[in-house]
């Protein structure tokens, strides 16, 4: 039985390590466009504010909100664990810790929404989100607590079987199709950016942007192919780190 195959120390699982490139790349990239509009608004070069401290007040405030999220996901990826051992489930959060014996449950719940099982002992309540894990640590949980709860009620069962079992990846295929991808879209965006650049310069010069300095016209086509790339590369390291196999941690 996998139960018994779990060490007598039980066996801990963390989050990928996407979760800390995401909440990272948020932070980065908010808080330099936080800077930008700050510096825009103070500066007001082209007279665009009436009130300019307000305005860099409020675009500082806004981007501040922005890079919370990512600062979240950072903490998020750092804190959390999740413990098993044939006798204990326990999850660390942020700023708690949720934990119940097996032994002593009074319900359990597969949740299709979502993808995860509640566990309730009493008054102590544990949910394990498997989405948080990798394709192999998600059939191993599931598995592990399928023959753990036998003899049980366990409410949902069928409907999450049929809906949020992990699919059988190669990871090795996966990763030459995601690098085929990302190699195709930076063949695009490098063949769109001349005719992005090619389009701003000729309505500059035409006057169609009149209050649109040359920087922008400079920096405009990069950026945005630039953000773009950096967004299709998170989405294949979010695939990759799912089909993945990660160490545990015990």
């Amino acid at each position: 039985m996998l139960v018994e195959a779990f060490p007598i120390t039980g066996r801990q699982y963390r989050l990928s390590r996407h979760f800390l490139e995401i909440g990272l790349a948020a932070v980065v990239l908010f808080a330099l466009i936080g800077v930008e509009s700050v510096t825009a608004a103070l500066l007001n070069s082209d007279g665009s504010f009436r009130s300019p401290a307000a305005a860099a007040a409020i675009f500082g405030a806004f981007w501040s909100c922005m890079v919370l999220p990512g600062v979240w996901l950072i903490l998020i990826q750092s804190r959390h664990r999740l413990f098993v051992d044939s006798t204990t489930v326990r999850v660390t959060g942020c700023f708690t810790t949720q934990q119940v014996r097996l032994a002593n449950l009074t319900k359990a719940t597969w949740k299709s929404l979502g993808g995860s099982l509640v566990l309730k002992e009493h008054c102590n309540i544990v949910k394990i989100g498997f989405g948080n894990y990798t394709y192999e640590e998600r059939r191993e949980l599931i598995q592990f607590f399928r023959e753990a709860l036998a003899g049980r009620e366990q409410d949902g069962w069928e409907q999450f079987e049929s809906r949020c079992m992990p699919p059988q990846v190669d990871y090795k295929e996966l990763r030459a199709q995601m690098q085929g991808h990302l190699r195709f879209a930076a063949i695009a965006f490098a063949a769109a950016v001349p005719l992005m650049y090619a389009i701003l310069i000729w309505l500059k010069l035409n006057d169609g942007m009149p209050k649109v300095n040359w920087i922008v016209v400079a920096i405009f086509p990069l950026a945005i192919s630039g953000a773009i790339l950096c967004m299709i590369w998170i989405a294949a390291r979010g695939d990759l780190a799912r089909a993945k196999s990660r160490d545990k941690y015990s």
